[in-house]
């Protein structure tokens, strides 16, 4: 089977591991969809995208012949979602939960699914008080960055107004 990158192929899903999906193309051949290829959104697990037995199409990405590894994508047939909340979000307020606290600040989900970082060292910092995850945050969208992926938030209501005029 002679295959280009970026050439959409059929496929049955014929295994799932912690890492991958494995997909048989046509004529037999076996290639992988990697955690990274499998969706836009922040996946789990590889059975959350599709299971055994499963009709799927993909897009042929490479081949890697000292591997003898077929890299296979799900995710390149879907819209981006973060385009579209790049588009209309910028400056927009929403509600959302507080969905990992880190050392450099708070992610918080937004409804869209897309994580926006609440910059600070400490709950005080960000003026969230004893927050923890799943606590819900009215925040606005201050910054995105389409090549990061990156997206930062302050608070609405509780920010100091330098924090939300400035954000780090």
């Amino acid at each position: 089977m002679d295959l280009e990158p970026g050439q959409v192929c059929r496929g049955v899903i014929s295994g799932v591991d912690d890492f991958c999906l494995t997909v048989t193309l046509e004529g037999g051949v076996h290639g992988r969809v990697s955690a990274a290829n499998l969706s836009w959104k922040r996946v789990d697990h590889p059975s959350q995208v599709a299971s055994v037995g499963e009709e799927v199409t993909v897009v042929f990405m490479s081949f890697d012949p000292d591997r003898n590894d077929i890299s296979l994508s799900i995710k390149d047939l879907t819209v981006d979602p973060f385009i579209e909340f790049a588009r209309t979000q910028l400056g927009e307020t929403c509600l959302g939960r507080v969905a990992k606290i880190t050392p450099i600040g708070f992610f918080v989900r937004l409804p869209s699914g897309i994580e926006g970082l609440l910059p600070g060292s400490s709950p005080v910092d960000v003026g969230v008080g004893h927050a923890e995850i799943g606590d819900e945050v009215a925040v606005r969208v201050d910054y995105i960055n389409l090549q990061r992926r990156q997206v930062r938030v302050s608070l609405v209501n509780g920010a100091n107004e330098e924090q939300q005029a400035h954000p780090s």
